[in-house]
Formats: structure tokens, sequence, C-alpha cells
């Protein structure tokens, strides 16, 4: 029986631990970080983000509550920085508990969901791909699970 494994075609950037924390699929890298650290419960706080590739398109970026059913009670503000570093303000977690992050990004080298890269002990995280009729790339969902004290 043999086995023949597709070649997966390598990124031009790598984000490291200090970008944030990691998340990954098939051709798209994204690690993120708050500003503060932690953030504090009915506090507003600041998301960067970096993408690799760098010409990734973070599309949307929102957090839910998954066991109240609710999510955040504003809406972002995303701000492109270049060079595929993001800024994202106007969040603010208005009850401690387990929050969910949802990035959405389209990036012309993804392809398929593939083994996520998450790390760290405050996270956890998964993929998803849905098409999209305003382009030809896929749109991958990546999350990450915070608990907020």
């Amino acid at each position: 029986m043999a086995f023949v494994m597709a070649a997966v075609p390598a990124l031009a950037c790598t984000l490291a631990r200090a970008d944030g924390a990691l998340l990954g699929a098939v051709g798209l890298q994204l690690a993120w970080r708050t500003e503060p650290a932690m953030p504090i419960q009915g506090q507003p706080f600041v998301l960067f983000l970096r993408t690799c590739p760098a010409n990734a398109a973070l599309l949307k970026v929102d957090a839910q509550m998954p066991e109240h059913r609710h999510g955040m009670n504003y809406k972002p503000a995303i701000q492109a920085l270049g060079n595929g570093r993001w800024r994202v303000e106007g969040l603010l977690w208005h009850m401690s508990g387990r929050w969910e992050w949802r990035f959405d990004v389209r990036s012309s080298t993804s392809s398929s969901p593939g083994a996520n890269t998450g790390t760290g002990t405050r996270t956890s995280t998964s993929t998803s791909t849905s098409t999209s009729t305003s382009s030809d790339a896929p749109v991958q969902t990546l999350r990450a699970s915070v608990q907020l004290p």
C-alpha cells in the first residue's frame, strides 16, 4: 500500500510566539495579542493581530460567550497597519467567563482547513473554511477561547 503526500506551499513569512497567541490552518497563520495582556471586565481593550501571508485580509473580528449565547455589545473597528499587521479597537467584555474569538480572514494562499498551531495556556483553537461569492479565495475562520476572570 502506498501513501501519497500532498505538498503544502511554504509561507513567505513565519509568525513567532512573540507576535502573540498563534493560530493556523493550511496556507494561513495568525497571531493575536491584547493590550492590556489580560482584558479587565468592563474596560476597553485593543487587539493586535499579524497575518501570514502578509497580504491576507482580516475581514471580521468578533467575540461570543457560547454558554450565554451572546456576544459583545460593541462592533469593533478594524484598522490595517500594513505588512500583515492589524489593530482592532472598540472591544469591551462586559462579563467574566469564557469568551470565544472569531477571526474571519481571506488569503489567496489558504485552501482547506488544516492542523492548528494554537499555543498558550489560556486559549484553545479551531478553524473552518467557507466560500464567499465576493472572491474566489475562501474565507478562513480561526477561533480562540479566553477565560476572563
